[in-house]
């Protein structure tokens, strides 16, 4: 069954893989009976076993414009069953076995996985191979998705959150293409996907070729190796080569506050960006360390100012988000109250500026240390998790080998390095991109208001 909102028991999932495990379990490299290569983390006693694939294709496949093939296509093949089978009954056999599964589509790659019983992983493999290699491509299951995706679109530009983030990417990405993909934008190029090109997609973007294969969980290396042959069989042996390339992503943020006014919205909401350096992929335990006394949860600073302090939110939070694999942002944002919305960002700002120059304090750092530990460690005993971590890492070219001693240098962090790490990471506020959705522009302080997202260059 599609698990559309799969718990991931870390907000920040794709960077504690990359750290290593905090368990001492040995991440080790096998081969499948029919030769293919993937990376193993064994968790004991789970009586379940998760296998995630990963196709190094996402929309490079598709010409300029059609970004949103890939999402529709996706939501079909999840959607409209398989192997002549209504939708309906490959759920139910996956119900049947108790497993899950899921498969999503990003700019850099297709990712899909099944966690299952160990004694069911061979017949949740076969269902998951009819869904890769014979999905029911109908015409109605594809307008179906075609109008839902449709609506999605136009609809995140009646809610802030939609419209903050839309915005942001405009100036961010520019007219590069993963603009178009992660605002699902603009809607017409949604209207003008067709069938011919999702069956196209589906050609090209599925194969065994440089696939990355990860496995966790307590079955055995037999039952996992058949089971992954068993995913990819019958797909094609080469890729397709795409009909054209798109230039690598570039980040721009500069350090301006731009107010959108939008008379129908209800509420507010701030937005503060910043790209984080390259670099950064190197000090994952410093960022999340830092970040979770920052933005995460209900005990982080900015909750604790803005909700708890002003009553001015139903929360505020901080965190970082990769747009590929080598641009990452840091942010922090939450829907305000239209009334407090100055004293919100006032109050974000001092927060942020606390922090950035006076970093964690003595009595919170072993109390967040602990934290970050206990999270890393629940979500590595669960199978599901842990694959879906396991994959990031791999992904991201991570040494393996880190996995078994995570939790020796989560011990080993020291306040002080960490915080010389937070200094000479984030910069000053005035130099983050704030954006700030209000129906009242007058109600707060900014550098212009637009009321369109094209005119964010006015601003300039």
């Amino acid at each position: 069954m599609p698990l559309n909102k799969l718990a991931i028991a870390v907000k920040y999932g794709s960077v504690f893989l990359i750290c290593g495990s905090a368990h001492a379990t040995e991440v080790t490299e096998q081969v499948s009976p029919g030769g293919q290569k993937y990376w193993h983390y064994p968790v004991e006693n789970a009586k379940r076993t998760a296998v995630a694939i990963a196709w190094p294709n996402g929309i490079a496949t598709l010409p300029a414009g059609m970004e949103m093939v890939s999402r529709i296509g996706i939501d079909v093949m999840l959607n409209g069953g398989a192997d002549g089978k209504p939708p309906e009954e490959i759920i139910a056999d996956f119900e049947d076995l108790d497993a899950g599964s899921r498969l999503f589509v990003q700019p850099e790659e297709i990712r899909g996985f099944i966690v299952t019983p160990d004694n069911e992983l061979a017949n949740a493999a076969a269902i998951a191979n009819s869904v890769l290699l014979r999905p029911n491509l109908s015409q109605n299951w594809f307008e179906r998705e075609q109008n839902k995706l449709a609506g999605q679109s136009r609809g995140r530009d009646k809610v802030v959150l939609g419209i903050g983030w839309n915005l942001s990417r405009e100036i961010l990405m520019g007219d590069h293409p993963y603009r178009n993909f992660w605002s699902i934008k603009p809607a017409a190029n949604v209207d003008s996907a067709s069938l011919s090109l999702i069956k196209d997609w589906h050609a090209r973007s599925f194969d065994r070729k440089n696939v990355a294969v990860v496995a966790t969980g307590s079955g055995n290396f037999d039952a996992i190796g058949a089971a992954i042959d068993k995913a990819l069989e019958g797909l094609p042996s080469e890729g397709a080569e795409p009909p054209n390339g798109s230039e690598a992503l570039e980040l721009t943020i500069p350090g301006k506050t731009i107010i959108y006014h939008a008379p129908k919205a209800t509420k507010s909401m701030i937005l503060s960006f910043a790209k984080l350096p390259a670099a950064n992929r190197n000090k994952e335990l410093e960022t999340n360390t830092a970040l979770g006394v920052l933005g995460y949860g209900q005990q982080s600073r900015l909750f604790k100012a803005v909700r708890t302090g002003l009553r001015a939110s139903y929360g505020f939070g901080a965190g970082y988000y990769d747009y590929t694999r080598k641009q990452r942002i840091f942010h922090m944002s939450g829907e305000v109250e239209t009334a407090k919305l100055q004293d919100a960002l006032n109050a974000v700002q001092e927060t942020y500026e606390e922090f950035r120059t006076g970093g964690i304090g003595l009595i919170e750092f072993p109390f967040a240390r602990r934290f970050y530990r206990q999270r890393i460690e629940s979500s590595l005993a669960k199978p599901q998790d842990a694959t879906f971590l396991l994959m990031e890492g791999r992904l991201n070219g991570a040494p393996m080998n880190q996995l078994s001693t995570l939790t020796k240098r989560i011990d080993d962090l020291e306040r002080g390095k960490i915080n010389g790490f937070i200094a000479d990471t984030f910069k000053p506020f005035d130099q983050l991109l704030t954006l700030i959705v209000t129906p009242d522009a007058g109600v707060v302080e900014g550098d212009c208001v637009i009321t369109a997202y094209d005119q964010w260059k006015t601003c300039f």
